[in-house]
């Protein structure tokens, strides 16, 4: 059965669905700009999420991934030898240009191919066992947008010849592609003779990490060990300094204006019913009925708006993706979050003009 709120919502469908689609692209500011903040930090990180390492060995100043850092090449060797490590990795890190047809920004990864916790992922051609070779490269295919390179073929990298010997698709940050050299090829584009930018360790599976993490922090006094999640959130507080804070605040106004919009719509839509109320009110219902039907009306307008306004995020979303390879990154967590919050701010909206609701005269009804 129907109930009397969905009755009324449904009586005028111009004016139902034009409220839905109105709170809908307020949704999407809000969904849209949120799922940008999670794709601006977690690509930026993907890399050392990847790793799976637990402690990460970086220059004392930076203790972070988007900072700089330079570390001596011996602490590799030390860091393996440490009681409890299991694994440790080199890598560099440096934003450099790949000349194709023209000069594209990309972010340069110096690894050790055969070290297995920094590694390119999703490889659609090519082998990647001949990044061993000098002078050869891997290259995200987003890099590549509007050219035909394949493995084989060869490009340039700071002014420096490469040849192509794998292609990978996804691994990139919020907005440069990956392209990967081995630590050897590294030093001669950019990297310092001597120095990795950071050492990934992944503990034994029976290591006490604080034991290790202080071994490791006894070999040389200018050298930081940051537990994976401190080094994480020591990264993102650096992408913020860095500038990238301009893009939270574009969120934050996203959202804010959203919030507005969707108070103002609920406020206008319960606003424009005062007749409907006034024959419910007629009829004999109570104080409390007609507030159970502005806040039912409140819910069933955010619900529906909200499926529509999570559907037009997503659709933009691939619009976006497959225009200029940026994503943004649906949380889950975060959605719901977000829907539990906007029906909060429907009711609100509701409340503000619920007082007018349940002070309506029934006998505005047979007044033309």
């Amino acid at each position: 059965m129907v109930s009397i709120a969905r009755e009324i919502l449904l009586h005028d469908k111009a004016r139902f669905l034009i409220t839905v689609v109105s709170l809908g692209f307020a949704i999407v500011m809000i969904v849209y700009d949120m799922m940008m903040f999670f794709g601006v930090t977690e690509e930026n990180l993907n890399l050392v999420d990847r790793a799976g390492a637990q402690l990460w060995l970086s220059e004392d100043e930076g203790r972070s991934f988007n900072a700089p850092s330079l570390v001596p090449d011996t602490l590799l060797g030390r860091a393996r030898r440490t009681d409890g490590v299991a694994q440790a990795c080199a890598l560099s890190t440096l934003m450099g240009n790949l000349k194709v047809s023209d000069n594209r920004q990309v972010f340069v990864v110096g690894i050790d191919p055969a070290c297995p916790l920094i590694q390119p992922w999703n490889v659609v051609a090519g082998d990647l066992a001949d990044l061993r070779r000098d002078d050869t490269i891997v290259v995200d295919g987003l890099a590549l947008r509007g050219e035909s390179v394949r493995a084989g073929d060869v490009v340039e990298l700071n002014g420096r010849e490469m040849r192509v010997v794998a292609i990978t698709r996804g691994n990139k940050s919020f907005s440069s592609p990956y392209v990967y050299v081995n630590l050897h090829t590294f030093t001669g584009i950019g990297g310092t003779p001597g120095y990795y930018s950071f050492v990934a360790v992944r503990l034994a599976p029976d290591a006490d990490p604080a034991r290790v993490a202080q071994r490791l922090a006894n070999v040389r006094s200018d050298v930081a060990v940051s537990a994976v999640r401190e080094f994480r959130r020591a990264s993102t507080a650096t992408l913020i300094a860095a500038g990238v804070g301009m893009i939270f605040s574009v969120v934050f106004v996203g959202v804010l204006v959203g919030v507005l919009i969707i108070t103002l719509t609920i406020y206008t839509a319960t606003m424009e019913r005062l007749r409907d109320f006034a024959i419910v009110k007629a009829l004999g219902a109570t104080r409390w009925k007609v507030w159970g039907i502005v806040m039912e009306q409140a819910i069933t307008e955010m619900t529906v708006s909200f499926v529509f306004g999570l559907a037009a995020s997503w659709g933009l979303d691939y619009v976006v993706r497959t225009a200029s390879g940026i994503s943004v990154r649906f949380n889950l967590q975060a959605i719901a979050i977000s829907f539990v919050a906007l029906i909060g701010l429907a009711m609100l909206g509701a409340l503000l003009s619920i007082r007018k609701a349940v002070s309506v005269d029934p006998g505005m009804v047979f007044r033309a």
